[in-house]
Protein backbone atom coordinates (compact mmCIF):
# COMPACT_ATOMS: atom_id res chain seq x y z
CA UNK A 1 0.00 0.00 0.00
CA UNK A 2 2.79 2.42 0.95
CA UNK A 3 4.63 1.61 -2.31
CA UNK A 4 1.51 2.48 -4.29
CA UNK A 5 1.15 5.79 -2.44
CA UNK A 6 4.80 6.65 -3.13
CA UNK A 7 4.29 5.86 -6.80
CA UNK A 8 1.32 8.23 -6.99
CA UNK A 9 2.59 11.04 -4.76
CA UNK A 10 2.07 13.66 -7.46
CA UNK A 11 -1.55 12.61 -7.99
CA UNK A 12 -2.11 12.59 -4.22
CA UNK A 13 -0.51 16.02 -3.99
CA UNK A 14 -2.89 17.27 -6.68
CA UNK A 15 -5.91 16.23 -4.60
CA UNK A 16 -4.45 17.90 -1.49
CA UNK A 17 -3.87 21.13 -3.45
CA UNK A 18 -7.50 21.08 -4.62
CA UNK A 19 -8.67 20.63 -1.03
CA UNK A 20 -6.42 23.47 0.15
CA UNK A 21 -7.67 25.78 -2.59
CA UNK A 22 -11.31 24.97 -1.83
CA UNK A 23 -10.85 25.56 1.91
CA UNK A 24 -9.05 28.84 1.28
CA UNK A 25 -11.72 30.04 -1.14
CA UNK A 26 -14.81 29.05 0.84
CA UNK A 27 -13.73 29.19 4.49
CA UNK A 28 -10.66 31.44 4.63
CA UNK A 29 -12.55 34.69 4.22
CA UNK A 30 -15.20 33.59 6.73
CA UNK A 31 -12.77 32.65 9.48
CA UNK A 32 -10.25 35.44 8.90
CA UNK A 33 -11.83 38.77 8.09
CA UNK A 34 -8.43 40.45 8.15
CA UNK A 35 -7.20 38.35 5.21
CA UNK A 36 -10.54 38.10 3.42
CA UNK A 37 -9.37 39.73 0.19
CA UNK A 38 -6.21 37.63 0.03
CA UNK A 39 -8.13 34.37 0.46
CA UNK A 40 -10.75 35.47 -2.06
CA UNK A 41 -8.02 35.81 -4.71
CA UNK A 42 -5.53 33.10 -3.70
CA UNK A 43 -8.06 30.36 -2.93
CA UNK A 44 -9.60 30.08 -6.43
CA UNK A 45 -6.14 30.31 -8.02
CA UNK A 46 -4.82 27.41 -5.92
CA UNK A 47 -8.01 25.45 -6.66
CA UNK A 48 -7.54 25.87 -10.43
CA UNK A 49 -3.84 24.99 -10.15
CA UNK A 50 -4.76 21.80 -8.30
CA UNK A 51 -7.23 20.81 -11.02
CA UNK A 52 -4.57 21.41 -13.69
CA UNK A 53 -2.11 19.28 -11.71
CA UNK A 54 -4.66 16.48 -11.51
CA UNK A 55 -5.46 16.61 -15.23
CA UNK A 56 -1.80 16.49 -16.25
CA UNK A 57 -1.22 13.65 -13.77
CA UNK A 58 -4.03 11.67 -15.39
CA UNK A 59 -3.05 12.28 -19.02
CA UNK A 60 0.71 11.97 -18.48
CA UNK A 61 0.61 9.22 -15.89
CA UNK A 62 4.03 7.82 -16.69
CA UNK A 63 5.63 11.23 -16.18
CA UNK A 64 3.67 11.90 -12.99
CA UNK A 65 5.04 8.65 -11.54
CA UNK A 66 8.66 9.64 -12.20
CA UNK A 67 11.14 10.37 -9.42
CA UNK A 68 11.07 14.12 -10.07
CA UNK A 69 7.27 14.16 -9.88
CA UNK A 70 7.38 12.36 -6.51
CA UNK A 71 9.56 15.12 -5.06
CA UNK A 72 7.22 17.75 -6.46
CA UNK A 73 4.30 15.84 -4.93
CA UNK A 74 5.94 16.09 -1.50
CA UNK A 75 6.41 19.85 -1.95
CA UNK A 76 2.77 20.19 -3.04
CA UNK A 77 1.53 18.33 0.04
CA UNK A 78 3.76 20.42 2.32
CA UNK A 79 2.60 23.67 0.73
CA UNK A 80 -1.04 22.62 0.92
CA UNK A 81 -0.73 21.75 4.62
CA UNK A 82 0.75 25.19 5.28
CA UNK A 83 -2.06 26.83 3.33
CA UNK A 84 -4.72 24.91 5.29
CA UNK A 85 -3.05 25.49 8.67
CA UNK A 86 -2.83 29.17 7.82
CA UNK A 87 -6.61 29.41 7.66
CA UNK A 88 -6.77 28.68 11.38
CA UNK A 89 -3.51 30.40 12.27
CA UNK A 90 -4.87 33.51 13.92
CA UNK A 91 -2.90 36.69 13.30
CA UNK A 92 -0.30 34.92 11.15
CA UNK A 93 -2.97 33.13 9.08
CA UNK A 94 -2.45 35.05 5.88
CA UNK A 95 1.34 34.84 5.96
CA UNK A 96 1.32 31.09 6.56
CA UNK A 97 -1.19 30.52 3.75
CA UNK A 98 0.83 32.74 1.41
CA UNK A 99 3.96 30.73 2.24
CA UNK A 100 2.17 27.49 1.40
CA UNK A 101 0.76 28.99 -1.79
CA UNK A 102 4.25 30.01 -2.91
CA UNK A 103 5.40 26.38 -2.68
CA UNK A 104 2.43 25.30 -4.80
CA UNK A 105 3.05 28.00 -7.41
CA UNK A 106 6.73 27.02 -7.64
CA UNK A 107 5.72 23.45 -8.42
CA UNK A 108 3.28 24.78 -11.02
CA UNK A 109 6.15 26.62 -12.74
CA UNK A 110 8.51 23.62 -12.63
CA UNK A 111 5.98 20.95 -13.68
CA UNK A 112 5.87 21.80 -17.44
CA UNK A 113 9.65 21.35 -17.64
CA UNK A 114 9.36 17.95 -15.94
CA UNK A 115 6.63 16.92 -18.39
CA UNK A 116 8.71 18.01 -21.39
CA UNK A 117 11.90 16.30 -20.24
CA UNK A 118 10.03 13.23 -19.07
CA UNK A 119 8.21 12.89 -22.38
CA UNK A 120 11.46 12.98 -24.35
CA UNK A 121 13.12 10.52 -21.97
CA UNK A 122 10.22 8.07 -22.23
CA UNK A 123 10.21 8.26 -26.03
CA UNK A 124 13.97 7.65 -26.19
CA UNK A 125 13.66 4.68 -23.83
CA UNK A 126 10.93 3.02 -25.91
CA UNK A 127 12.74 3.58 -29.21
CA UNK A 128 16.01 2.33 -27.72
CA UNK A 129 14.47 -0.93 -26.49
CA UNK A 130 12.66 -1.54 -29.79
CA UNK A 131 15.77 -0.81 -31.82
CA UNK A 132 17.84 -3.26 -29.77
CA UNK A 133 15.71 -6.24 -30.80
CA UNK A 134 15.04 -7.91 -34.13
CA UNK A 135 11.50 -8.78 -33.00
CA UNK A 136 9.77 -7.63 -29.84
CA UNK A 137 6.14 -7.37 -28.76
CA UNK A 138 4.49 -4.29 -27.30
CA UNK A 139 3.91 -6.13 -24.01
CA UNK A 140 7.61 -7.04 -23.80
CA UNK A 141 8.65 -3.41 -24.34
CA UNK A 142 6.10 -2.41 -21.70
CA UNK A 143 7.59 -4.85 -19.18
CA UNK A 144 11.17 -3.75 -19.88
CA UNK A 145 10.43 -0.02 -19.67
CA UNK A 146 7.71 -0.19 -17.01
CA UNK A 147 5.44 1.92 -19.21
CA UNK A 148 1.82 1.39 -20.19
CA UNK A 149 1.18 -0.63 -23.36
CA UNK A 150 -1.01 2.03 -25.06
CA UNK A 151 1.77 4.60 -24.62
CA UNK A 152 4.37 2.15 -25.96
CA UNK A 153 2.19 1.26 -28.95
CA UNK A 154 1.48 4.90 -29.86
CA UNK A 155 5.16 5.81 -29.54
CA UNK A 156 6.29 2.90 -31.73
CA UNK A 157 3.80 3.74 -34.49
CA UNK A 158 4.73 7.42 -34.34
CA UNK A 159 8.47 6.64 -34.41
CA UNK A 160 8.00 4.40 -37.46
CA UNK A 161 6.00 7.14 -39.19
CA UNK A 162 8.71 9.71 -38.47
CA UNK A 163 11.43 7.24 -39.55
CA UNK A 164 13.02 7.22 -36.12
CA UNK A 165 12.61 3.45 -36.17
CA UNK A 166 13.46 1.26 -39.13
CA UNK A 167 10.91 -1.53 -39.22
CA UNK A 168 7.21 -2.28 -39.18
CA UNK A 169 4.46 -3.63 -36.98
CA UNK A 170 3.22 -7.16 -37.55
CA UNK A 171 0.18 -7.49 -35.36
CA UNK A 172 1.39 -6.55 -31.88
CA UNK A 173 5.05 -7.20 -32.69
CA UNK A 174 7.65 -4.72 -33.87
CA UNK A 175 9.96 -6.21 -36.50
CA UNK A 176 13.15 -4.26 -37.04
CA UNK A 177 14.51 -3.96 -40.55
CA UNK A 178 18.08 -5.25 -40.71
CA UNK A 179 20.86 -3.38 -42.46
CA UNK A 180 20.71 -3.70 -46.20
CA UNK A 181 22.77 -6.60 -47.50
CA UNK A 182 23.07 -5.02 -50.91
CA UNK A 183 25.96 -2.70 -51.33
CA UNK A 184 25.36 -0.10 -53.92
CA UNK A 185 28.66 0.75 -55.49
CA UNK A 186 29.35 2.44 -58.72
CA UNK A 187 32.66 2.16 -60.39
CA UNK A 188 33.84 2.90 -63.88
CA UNK A 189 36.76 1.02 -65.32
CA UNK A 190 38.50 2.78 -68.10
CA UNK A 191 40.48 0.61 -70.42
CA UNK A 192 43.37 2.27 -72.08
CA UNK A 193 43.88 1.31 -75.67
CA UNK A 194 47.51 0.57 -76.33
CA UNK A 195 48.65 1.22 -79.87
CA UNK A 196 51.82 -0.58 -80.77
CA UNK A 197 54.05 1.07 -83.38
CA UNK A 198 56.42 -1.26 -85.17
CA UNK A 199 59.65 -0.30 -86.85
CA UNK A 200 61.63 -2.26 -89.47
CA UNK A 201 65.19 -3.18 -88.65
CA UNK A 202 67.47 -1.69 -91.38
CA UNK A 203 69.87 -4.60 -91.01
CA UNK A 204 67.67 -7.69 -91.16
CA UNK A 205 64.26 -6.30 -92.07
CA UNK A 206 62.56 -7.74 -88.98
CA UNK A 207 59.75 -5.81 -87.36
CA UNK A 208 60.40 -4.60 -83.82
CA UNK A 209 58.23 -2.60 -81.42
CA UNK A 210 59.13 1.06 -81.28
CA UNK A 211 61.02 2.06 -78.17
CA UNK A 212 63.01 -1.13 -77.91
CA UNK A 213 66.69 -0.30 -78.19
CA UNK A 214 67.74 -3.42 -80.15
CA UNK A 215 66.31 -5.53 -82.90
CA UNK A 216 64.70 -8.61 -81.43
CA UNK A 217 65.96 -10.64 -84.40
CA UNK A 218 69.58 -9.60 -85.02
CA UNK A 219 70.24 -7.60 -81.86
CA UNK A 220 71.41 -4.63 -83.91
CA UNK A 221 71.08 -1.19 -82.35
CA UNK A 222 68.04 0.67 -83.62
Amino acid sequence: MSAKIMKNLFTLGSFVVIIAGALMAFFGSTINDEWEEMYAITGPIILVVGVLFLLTAIFSKNVSESTQAKYLGIIMIFGSILAIVGIFGGEMAGLISIGGSIFIVLVFLIWPCICLQGGKSIRSKIIGVANAHERITISEISKITGLDEPLVRDTIYDAIGQRQLSGNMTGDTFVRSGPSSTAYTSSMTREREVVKVLVICPYCGAKTEQGVGKCQNCQADL
